[in-house]
């Protein structure tokens, strides 16, 4: 049970700490490329979200806080919620004329 809490955790942290890791949504130049980013940020939504169920519904171990256990939960499913956003604006058409004043 410890080993699965370490590796949901590892796992976790990894796909929150991604997207500090890539080019900002500025420098696509094609729209596959938004799609592509966009279909990558759904796909870490939902396995965020999934996690976030998993470590809510199992019983936390004796020697870990419930309360850090709900936390770590609370914090993926905010990541799911940011990436379910950043999704919907990379499939939305860029303006063209955004930046013109």
């Amino acid at each position: 049970m410890l080993f699965m809490n370490v590796a949901v955790i590892l796992v976790a942290g990894l796909m929150l700490f991604e997207p500090f890791t890539r080019a900002p949504a500025s420098r696509f130049t094609t729209p596959r490329m938004r799609r592509n980013v966009a279909h990558r940020a759904f796909c870490q939504a939902g396995a965020a979200f999934f996690a976030a169920l998993l470590i809510a519904t199992n019983p936390p171990p004796d020697h870990i806080s419930p309360l850090l256990v709900y936390a770590v939960a609370l914090l993926l499913t905010g990541a799911a919620v940011y990436w379910l956003r950043r999704g919907k604006r990379l499939l939305r058409q860029p303006r063209v004329f955004a930046n013109m004043f």
